[in-house]
């Protein structure tokens, strides 16, 4: 499990507490602002000079929303951004849930494939 995966996963118990017991603590909701603070530090969240994009995830995003499926995966495998991450990042920073039709399981699976031949060869 990457750090990403460990600061999404461990951001996700707090909320659901949070959820579960109504409201959070002060040391909830300060381990969630330090949680936060290393999740943009993670590779999705580069910072990027784009007149678009703040991050580096979000260009990535848009490259596979505009069907540029295989730079898409290039940059990930350039900015050593695994599927793993990519799809956390894209689960917690999609507010919107504009990804939500796009990001299939079955499109991950396929991202996955050709990250893991194009990457790790």
């Amino acid at each position: 499990m990457s750090e990403q995966s460990k600061i999404l996963a461990e951001l996700q118990e707090i909320i659901m507490t949070i959820l579960k017991n109504g409201s959070a603590s002060e040391a909830e909701g300060q381990r969630i602002d330090e949680l936060e603070a290393l999740l943009h530090e993670q590779k999705c969240y580069k910072a990027i000079d784009h007149e678009v994009y703040e991050y580096q995830g979000e260009e990535i995003a848009a490259l596979f929303a505009t069907g540029h499926t295989m730079e898409a995966i290039e940059k990930m495998c350039e900015c050593e951004i695994t599927p793993e991450d990519f799809f956390g990042f894209i689960a917690y920073h999609d507010e919107d849930e504009e990804y939500v039709d796009l990001f299939t399981d079955a499109f991950i699976a396929e991202v996955e494939k050709i990250y893991e031949s194009k990457c790790h060869s």
